[in-house]
């Protein structure tokens, strides 16, 4: 019967989930090493950093709003076209630069050709499925291409940068998006009718959601408390990559694995990270499967709280195993919460608004994004790097802490918010509100 499913989607499926496999192999081979790159290689300040790499993962979950507008007016294919060759250019700048202004140049040229990927391959597959026939598996499929990228993505780039310059990382993401480039104008075929074009969503309606949305005090305070969480998910590929590289010792790990079976110099910082997505991909159907009977509302906290707390063993010593273990417990806290948070938003949604409400969550991550980059690089740069140029002995917990803090907020924000605002929030929409706020 699965055989008959796959054999039901349509090339135009297959062509879209492999580009969003390179995407994200682009993507995840890059932004794991960045700020390895941009610190410790081209010497720029952590805190320099910490602004462009905010405003550039901020802008990833802010521009696709529009992006997906003006795909659906114009076509896909177009986009895709324009996307990829936009990330080509912006990946390939990244490995020339050497400047501040170029790199900040080349990340915005990333962010704008990622903005449009997001919507339109996940639009691809909307349009190429049927609802309650093919489009569980084709989102089945477009799902296990985004973790496949994130788990391959970081060994390339390590394999990469262990045998030649490091800018070929970069150089080898620009590779994947022109082959992507090549397929999109050669193999992919538009899904988006004249009719359905001519009919799409003007971009002044995309701007009256938006203040519909932000009218929604609410839905916005949602955003805002759950941010924290996100926000710790920026500094976890940010700034724990080059936290690693710089004071954690992987070649024990890796001497012991290479015992059993030998695959030469690969465990880099990136690969180590890595370890949340490896995990994810393992055991998130059965997390879901063991908090399913949880209050939606209580396993965001729970799950906010867990992530929390994996910060304090990075913070209690570098040594690979206690960050390792660190990686892990951040996982667990981000498999029973993250999916929860898109379930939330869609259950308090009014009902015939859900699909834009579930759109614009991702303004929570946004708006995580844009100020963690910038907490992070100064907490990093004040408290880390500049005592260990020095010579001196950095002081990693205000780092850490700072961090935890981020979640702390986003913690009680969402026992406050599970105690004052969602009964009412249920209330609204005409259920009965969860008797007790804890799982069952």
């Amino acid at each position: 019967m699965e055989l008959k499913f796959v054999r039901q989607l349509p090339g135009t499926l297959y062509s879209a989930v492999v580009m969003e496999l390179f995407e994200r192999l682009a993507y995840y081979g890059m932004v794991l090493v960045l700020g390895i790159y941009i610190v410790d290689r081209l010497g720029i300040p952590a805190d320099k950093f910490g602004w462009i790499y905010g405003l550039f993962t901020g802008l990833l979950y802010l521009l696709p709003v529009v992006a997906g507008a003006l795909a659906d007016r114009f076509g896909y294919k177009p986009a895709l076209m324009i996307a990829f060759a936009t990330l080509s250019c912006g990946y390939f700048i990244l490995g020339t630069a050497k400047s501040f202004g170029v790199l900040s140049v080349a990340l915005l040229l990333i962010a704008l050709g990622g903005s449009i990927i997001k919507p339109t391959i996940a639009g691809t597959v909307t349009r190429t499925t049927v609802e309650g026939r093919t489009r569980p598996v084709g989102f089945g499929l477009y799902y296990m291409m985004i973790n496949a990228g994130g788990l391959i993505g970081p060994v390339i780039a390590a394999q990469v940068r262990n045998r030649s310059e490091f800018r070929y990382v970069f150089w080898v993401s620009a590779a994947a998006c022109v082959l992507m480039l090549v397929q999109a104008a050669v193999a992919f075929r538009e899904p988006v009718s004249a009719e359905d074009r001519a009919s799409g969503k003007p971009l002044k309606q995309v701007f009256a959601e938006i203040l519909m949305v932000l009218a929604n005090w609410r839905f916005v305070l949602l955003l805002v408390i759950f941010s924290g969480f996100w926000g710790m998910m920026n500094v976890l590929f940010g700034f724990m990559p080059l936290y690693v590289e710089t004071f954690t010792d992987l070649a024990g790990i890796e001497a012991a694995i290479n015992s059993v079976l030998d695959l030469g110099h690969w465990l880099n910082p990136e690969v180590f990270i890595s370890i949340d997505a490896l995990l994810i991909v393992l055991l998130q159907a059965l997390i879901s499967y063991l908090t399913r009977r949880w209050r939606t509302i209580s396993a965001m906290f729970i799950g906010t709280t867990v992530a929390t707390l994996a910060w304090v063993l990075p913070a209690l010593s570098p040594a690979a195993l206690v960050v390792g273990l660190g990686i892990v417990v951040w996982s667990l806290g981000e498999m029973i919460c993250s999916a929860r948070f898109f379930e939330y938003c869609g259950t308090i949604a009014p009902k015939d608004q859900v699909a834009v409400y579930l759109g614009y969550s991702f303004f929570a991550i946004f708006i995580g994004n844009l100020y963690s980059g910038p907490w992070a690089g100064w907490l990093y740069e004040r408290y880390i790097r500049i005592p260990h140029a020095a010579g001196g002995e950095p002081n990693a917990l205000p780092f850490f802490a700072g961090v935890m803090l981020m979640g702390a907020i986003a913690a009680v924000g969402l026992a406050l918010y599970g105690r004052f605002v969602a009964p009412a929030e249920a209330a609204d929409q005409g259920a009965d509100a969860p008797a007790r706020p804890g799982p069952e």
